[in-house]
């Protein structure tokens, strides 16, 4: 989310174009995303302690290098451009290696409550964009009112280093108490039918689950979880371009905005809805109530916020009830999608099913981000540049909602599986 304070600065200080900043910011998705499958099965193999050593070791000489090389060239040629690309593709790395180490940690202590396990690691990640959108505003970290990026990457070398090393004490405990870890809880799909009997999750004293593989492959052949990919391709992929590009769309706003303040009304809405999803997706799903209610339902409406805050760049009169619509979409999407993949496909291979969900925001995050500097940087008329992207973004949203309702109606209705 920091990475659209990042962005005005290279475009302003380092020359880079909107072109060449999208194609950075699709380089650090394909390290935030399409590693995951591969981070999910190690977890999972090797317990989550593995990627706080993996973000240490990506996080902190990615970091230092993109500091050497805004420092050394105030216009970056084309090698630079690459070389920053590949910094961020690491940087994307060590950032889900770190979150996800944490989210499969909590998720598999607490299997009994899914939503709120979840949501705690996915509103702390939100909570320290936060953070981090107001410490930037330090005097430190700016010269001549404008970001130092310099003195910022330098920082972010060390800070993650210090981080890393607690989050693989925290982490650790997985190791030590495998038994409260796994088999807690079992996936909905563990029907009696040969379709889902290898999602069953059963106790082992490894780390690894049994019949991994299998179980793995048979997640990978469910046509639900294809259709249930396609939608978070069509609503991550938006709202992620929104954020990259945060610094550019304020710019083409008539109004005088300070990006560090939407940064943080996004980051702040993003985590109070993750917290509230998570108390409030068990409670409405819990069986013991009278008239449960199915989670998806939750999906849906973060799914239309995130389509009207998508419009609402075009019509809203202020723009901070822009940045507030997005990031409660956001926020609500990766607490409550998650929640769904470990109630259908089972906690204890969390790490593989939802590291293969992530694969969406990338193939999102790619496209939306580099059709956004395309339209931006060949844009003629200044004023209508945003309207034909944003109506675009609303309508992939609303259609993402159509994939969800089949996946949920289509599918695992007929499987019984009406409410979780």
């Amino acid at each position: 989310m920091l990475f659209s304070l990042f962005a005005s600065a290279l475009h302003r200080t380092v020359g880079l174009t909107y072109t060449e900043i999208n194609f950075i910011v699709s380089l650090s998705a394909v390290g935030m995303y399409l590693c995951l499958p591969i981070l999910g099965y190690l977890a999972d193999k090797y317990s989550p302690a593995l990627l706080t050593l993996i973000s240490i070791w990506a996080f902190c000489p990615a970091y230092a290098v993109n500091a050497h090389l805004v420092k050394s060239s105030k216009d970056l040629s084309p090698v630079g451009v690459f070389c920053m690309a590949a910094s961020f593709c690491f940087i994307g790395l060590a950032t889900s290696s770190l979150y996800f180490s944490s989210l499969l940690t909590c998720a598999k202590i607490y299997p009994n409550h899914k939503s709120m396990a979840i949501s705690m690691p996915v509103a702390c990640y939100g909570l320290s964009s936060l953070i981090g959108s107001q410490i930037l505003k330090l005097s430190y970290f700016h010269h001549k009112s404008e970001l130092d990026l310099h003195r910022v990457f330098s920082f972010f070398a060390g800070l993650y280093f210090v981080v890393g090393i607690f989050n693989f004490v925290a982490n650790s405990i997985v190791t030590i108490e495998q038994e409260v870890i796994f088999g807690e809880e079992e996936p909905l799909l563990d029907t009696e039918s040969s379709h889902s009997s290898l999602l069953e999750p059963r106790r082992s004293l490894s780390i690894e689950p049994i019949d991994h593989r299998k179980r793995y492959i048979r997640f990978l052949r469910d046509k639900s979880a294809w259709v249930l990919l396609a939608s978070l391709v069509l609503n991550v992929g938006p709202l992620e371009s929104f954020q990259n590009n945060l610094g550019s769309i304020v710019d083409a706003s008539s109004e005088a905005i300070d990006i560090g303040d939407q940064v943080s009304w996004i980051a702040a809405s993003s985590t109070v809805i993750r917290l509230l999803i998570g108390v409030v997706a068990d409670w409405i799903s819990s069986p013991e109530r009278k008239h449960p209610v199915c989670k998806v339902w939750l999906l849906l409406c973060c799914t239309f916020l995130g389509a009207a805050g998508q419009l609402a760049v075009l019509f809203a009169p202020n723009f901070t009830t822009v940045s507030v619509l997005n990031g409660l979409s956001y926020g609500g999407l990766f607490t409550i999608y998650p929640t769904i993949v470990a109630s259908i496909w089972g906690v204890d291979m969390m790490g593989s099913t939802w590291g293969s969900f992530m694969v969406a925001p990338a193939v999102g995050s790619i496209f939306f981000s580099l059709y956004y500097g395309h339209e931006v940087d060949s844009c003629t008329s200044e004023g209508t540049c945003l309207q034909g992207y944003f109506s675009t973004t609303s309508l992939s949203l609303v259609a993402s909602s159509v994939f969800v309702l089949i996946a949920w109606r289509g599918m695992w209705w007929k499987r019984g599986h009406r409410c979780f």
